[in-house]
């Protein structure tokens, strides 16, 4: 004999959009769950089961008490899942303020959890223009303790931030919208004072002691070197994309693109991708020829 079951689709369908009645919901599904697994069991046992194996019987047919609520709770979307898409993380992706704040948090983490945060604010005064470097009598291991070289990322650091300058200078999009101008310069600003960190950082920990082996400490800074240019042109890349994705007025990312065209015509059907401005300030087309920004209203 089959055991008792209920369907209760149509009850939580009928509930879920009464954010009031989503308790009391809850609660009936998990009454009718006991209820038929109650039932179910008394069944057995009147075939000759004893109450033992009725129940083993029924939790393995029927599910627990547990496997009811979950899927009481993923009926009536109240689940983390549901609830993790209730969160702003899509407006929060495309707010102007994620980028600073990111970088300005991982400045904070890299100074709080430094024990020498103090040698390597010394250390970074050497990076302003028309200050002198912190004087470094040893490399490895660093003398004064905790002090590091700031003549390469001062260099890097500076040329980024003069390509970066020029590159904004000279396109036209980010000539013409002063919002964005100021808000690639505070960008590019924090990524400096991100790279300083990172520099005084790393240097401490990698020439704080002479390793034993001395070749292995060489490559290592040698490979640090590397990574840090890598570091420096990928930032600089990152930071240009991001400016030409967001709206010139409220600095939001774009969204919507529709692309058309071909990639290979030039002149005739050149490829265009067109994206909006999800608070309805404009539209921005970008194609091999440049990118404009369209307002909606002329206000802007």
């Amino acid at each position: 004999m089959m055991p008792y079951t209920i369907n209760n689709a149509d009850q939580a369908e009928r509930f879920s959009g009464q954010p009031e009645l989503r308790v009391k919901s809850e609660k009936w599904q998990q009454l009718t769950g006991v209820v038929s697994s109650e039932m179910a069991a008394a069944e057995f046992e009147s075939l000759g089961m004893t109450r033992r194996e009725a129940r083993r019987l029924v939790r393995r047919r029927l599910g627990g008490r547990a496997s009811h609520r979950r899927a009481a709770l993923r009926e009536l979307r109240a689940d983390f899942r549901a609830l993790f898409d209730l969160l702003p993380r899509h407006r929060i992706r495309k707010s102007p303020i994620l980028v600073p704040t990111v970088i300005a948090a991982a400045i904070v983490l890299m100074l709080a959890f430094n024990p020498q945060r103090r040698q390597a604010i010394e250390s970074l005064r050497g990076i302003l223009p028309f200050l002198a470097p912190a004087n470094v009598a040893r490399w490895i291991p660093l003398t004064p303790r905790g002090v590091v070289p700031t003549g390469f990322a001062s260099a890097t650091l500076w040329s980024f931030a003069l390509v970066a300058i020029a590159r904004m200078a000279s396109t036209p999009a980010l000539r013409a919208h002063w919002r964005l101008s100021v808000f690639g310069g505070i960008t590019l600003l924090m990524l400096i004072a991100f790279g300083a960190v990172f520099w005084a950082t790393t240097l401490q920990v990698l020439l704080a002691n002479q390793w034993t082996n001395g070749r292995g400490q060489g490559m290592a800074l040698l490979a640090f070197l590397f990574c840090y240019v890598a570091w420096a042109f990928h930032s600089l890349r990152f930071w240009f994309g991001d400016l030409q994705r967001r709206c010139p007025v409220c600095l939001r990312q774009l969204g919507m693109p529709e692309v058309r065209g071909n990639a290979h015509d030039v002149l005739l059907a050149p490829l265009e991708t067109e994206t909006v401005c999800l608070h309805g300030h404009g539209l921005n087309l970008e194609s091999h020829w440049g990118r404009v920004f369209a307002p909606d209203d002329l206000r802007f």
